[in-house]
């Protein structure tokens, strides 16, 4: 049955409709990518295309068992069964699977994987552990919001004078030859001293579209060389239909400060797209903000920030 279930605008119909041809895309180009799977899964679902859903679900089960991740492919194989119960390769698929599970000692707790609810952060107890993000009280961040404004300053105050990933970024164009020493490094001292002095509502520089226009260095050319040696998945942000609340369910301090921007929402998973995947920083507090499974995407820093634009009103 290929109806849309009717909780589903129309709206928000060709929202998922158009999520679903981009990762249709990224599924045949990378069969094996579980993340973008999952995504795929969800979003015929969601518009009532529940052959497709299958499909894609049993696939993605099948991927986790390459991959030997056997829990994830029980919990898949469980699913399909729950909705087409009897099927005769699922069930003997799940019964290898558990075999092996047992075998390792890992079937008591393999269904313990299942998401749900929000993130409670202790974020006063955080300090003593290392992590990003405190202050002194407790606060749930739900998948409703990025939290308050007290949460936005200790997040301001935790990242401000750390490493944006520039530094790696620069790192790795050197190291794998994509761009010449000299460009890099004129360019690494611009976009710091410019971050540097950001002023409020005021969208953040990008070293990779600072590179191309010191360097003469097309865009495509730079970008194909990164996704390539580093194993990165692309979003083309330019042609996608943001919606702007999905970006403001992180701060600022995230999206503007440091072009990470959430663009779209299947199910239990947020889709990020970065200008510089190298923010592991940055990257971990958004993270610890969102009560999502994350999957990261690099975008063009030109998509990035007509995005932002958009979304908080900016003139470029």
């Amino acid at each position: 049955m290929n109806s849309s279930p009717p909780t589903i605008t129309s709206e928000e119909q060709e929202q998922i409709l158009q999520t679903i041809e981009m990762f249709e895309v990224i599924t045949q180009a990378n069969p094996k990518d579980t993340q973008s799977l999952e995504i795929l899964k969800e979003a015929y679902q969601r518009v009532g295309k529940d052959a497709d859903s299958l499909k894609t679900a049993r696939q993605l089960a099948d991927v986790y068992v390459e991959q030997g991740q056997y829990s994830a492919a029980m919990l898949e194989y469980e699913a399909l069964l729950q909705r087409q119960p009897g099927q005769p390769e699922v069930v003997a698929a799940l019964a290898e699977v558990e075999e092996k599970l047992a075998k390792s000692g890992q079937l008591r707790g393999a269904a313990a994987g299942s998401h749900g609810g929000g993130i409670d952060f202790d974020l006063q107890g955080a300090a003593d552990s290392g992590s990003l993000i405190t202050t002194e009280q407790t606060l749930r961040v739900s998948g409703n919001g990025a939290g308050n404004e007290a949460l936005a300053s200790a997040i301001a105050a935790k990242l401000a004078g750390r490493s944006d990933g520039n530094d790696a970024l620069a790192r790795f164009l050197i190291q794998h030859k994509l761009v010449a020493d000299e460009v890099v490094t004129s360019a690494l001292e611009r976009i710091e001293s410019k971050n540097r002095s950001l002023k409020p509502n005021t969208i953040a520089g990008s070293l990779i579209d600072e590179v191309c226009r010191r360097g003469s260095v097309e865009l495509d050319a730079l970008l194909g060389g990164i996704l390539d040696r580093a194993k990165f998945a692309y979003i083309p942000l330019e042609f996608y239909d943001v919606d702007r609340s999905v970006v403001k369910l992180l701060p600022e301090q995230l999206t503007l400060g440091r072009l990470i921007v959430p663009f779209d929402v299947i199910s239990r998973t947020m889709m990020i797209a970065v200008a510089n995947p190298f923010d592991a920083l940055g990257k971990e507090a958004a993270q610890q903000l969102l009560d999502y499974n994350v999957q990261w995407h690099i975008a063009q820093p030109q998509a990035i920030y007509q995005v932002l634009a958009e979304v908080y009103r900016i003139t470029l």
